[in-house]
């Protein structure tokens, strides 16, 4: 998509280009009450949280705009087909997880970049409304927010997007210097691939400098695989089937493709792999330990699928605000097994649900075994 180019980052030099609240619109405070109405705020049952640094999560990522047509089926190459109805709703990857952790009752800190217009303000507002911390989100002055563009098939649920990356292209490693703090106040740090890989791979390292727990999402896929360094700054990679397929070269229709791919990323340097496998659950494979398969349960299923939109971003925000739950006392596999099973009843519950942040489960939406460690 050209985010990557290194023609486009010294611009991320200008931390000037960031905003102080005192200097935004006035409009701001119109935007955060329209957008206490499109969010739904942090849950008010207590969740108990880890002794390691803190407790919270960092979500180093991209902020976007979703675009959404729904169809009644997924267009052909070069076909136009009439579609039934549009939205307009907060989505990025980074923003998607970040409100995921929120909404379950995680303190969260979010590192972005925003442009300097209404969809940036909208955006933030809406970040606050869920009780993210967003004095470390950069506004870039010339360049728009980003948007991503998706078509869902009202039959299936099933989705097609195409990210466009903005103002989160500039985001770099200096705007990661700037934010020290949130690293060292953060107990497990989330990143996906939607910002330049050096700034994914900066951010990595920076977590693991810290000291905090780093989970890397691996969406988009690279067609050309992941750097080595990237793999080895991932205590847990997170694919899912069709990007560890991407990702090694290697089948993963059944489960034993999965394991076998799943064992290559670790072979490469992953400290764990977390393979989400959509309908059929998830795969945990951890090194010299058998691998674990979880099911969606049936409690979890109460209606008919209405969208897949960020379901895989609910799944990690849920994931995130469970490990750092964990605290430090738990080896990392261990923290895991506890983890999934809430991550995957948090991401049933959103695709029963339209949109992606305003379909994530709260606290109250989860059985409160699934809260215990």
């Amino acid at each position: 998509m050209g985010v990557h180019g290194a023609s486009r980052m010294p611009r991320c030099r200008l931390l000037e280009s960031r905003c102080s609240r005192r200097d935004e619109p006035r409009r701001y405070s119109i935007m955060r009450a329209i957008a206490i109405l499109l969010f739904t705020a942090a849950p008010t049952r207590a969740v108990q949280l880890g002794s390691g640094r803190g407790g919270g999560v960092l979500v180093v990522g991209s902020a976007n705009v979703d675009l959404i047509a729904y169809a009644p089926r997924m267009p052909t190459a070069g076909e136009t087909l009439m579609g039934s109805a549009f939205e307009k709703l907060p989505g990025g990857k980074g923003a998607n997880q970040a409100v995921a952790a929120a909404k379950l009752g995680s303190r969260t800190q979010f590192i972005s970049a925003l442009g300097q217009d209404v969809l940036g303000d909208e955006s933030i507002a809406g970040y606050e409304a869920c009780g993210i911390d967003t004095q470390h989100i950069v506004r870039i002055a010339d360049a728009s927010t980003g948007c991503a563009l998706i078509t869902v098939d009202e039959t299936s649920g099933n989705n097609m997007i195409v990210v466009v990356a903005g103002a989160g292209g500039f985001l770099c490693d200096a705007h990661l210097a700037a934010a020290a703090d949130a690293f060292e106040t953060s107990a497990v740090m989330l990143t996906q691939l939607e910002v330049p890989m050096e700034t994914t791979i900066a951010a990595l390292r920076r977590g693991r400098a810290a000291g905090v727990l780093t989970v890397c999402n691996t969406a988009p896929a690279p067609e050309d695989g992941l750097p080595d360094e990237l793999l080895g700054l991932a205590d847990v990679l997170c694919p899912n089937e069709s990007e560890a397929a991407v990702l090694t070269g290697m089948p993963t229709d059944t489960d034993e493709q999965c394991e076998a791919a799943a064992r290559a990323l670790l072979a490469k340097g992953a400290g764990a792999v977390v393979m989400t496998l959509g309908e059929r659950g998830c795969l945990l494979v951890a090194p010299e330990q058998q691998p674990k398969r979880y099911a969606v349960p049936d409690t979890a299923l109460t209606g008919p699928v209405l969208d897949t939109i960020g379901a895989g971003d609910a799944f990690l925000g849920a994931l995130a605000d469970r490990l750092a739950a964990a605290g430090t006392d738990l080896p990392v596999a261990t923290a895991l097994d506890k983890a999934i099973p809430t991550a995957i009843y948090a991401a049933t519950v959103s695709v029963q649900r339209p949109g992606a942040q305003a379909s994530y489960a709260t606290a109250e939406d989860i059985p409160a075994e699934l809260f215990g460690f």
